[in-house]
């Protein structure tokens, strides 16, 4: 399985949150999927209405129009996405396309931000009732 492990994601349920640690080159839109029904599955089957993605060790390589693609599985097939607050640390070599897909998530309802620092994505997702 060496070759999975640069796509790899491990989840791990945290006390307060479920945390997704990933790393690698993502150019291929198959794989982001995956990994995304990887996250759903997890989800669904914790009672965590919180996330935190840990994505500073992984570089997105992908174009913009994948975005809107993988936003359309979020919104008919992976849905429990919309019911979870997600906090995404970035790399900052992805940070153009990082900000353009919480953009448009944000557009369309879901709760995610994008941080580069742990503890500031932490204090986001664990605030209660965060306005706006």
């Amino acid at each position: 399985m060496k070759h999975f492990f640069n796509k790899s994601i491990r989840i791990s349920e945290e006390k307060h949150y479920l945390k997704v640690v990933s790393q690698g080159e993502r150019t291929q839109f198959s794989v982001v999927l995956q990994n995304a029904e990887k996250i759903h599955k997890a989800i669904q089957s914790s009672n965590k209405k919180l996330v935190l993605l840990d994505y500073r060790l992984t570089i997105f390589k992908l174009p913009h129009n994948e975005a809107f693609n993988l936003l359309k599985v979020f919104e008919l097939k992976l849905t429990e996405f919309r019911e979870v607050k997600m906090a995404v640390i970035i790399n900052p070599r992805t940070e153009e396309v990082g900000s353009f897909w919480a953009s448009i998530c944000r557009k369309r309802g879901f709760d995610y931000r994008n941080f580069q620092e742990e503890q500031e994505a932490e204090a986001w997702l664990l605030a209660e009732n965060q306005a706006g």
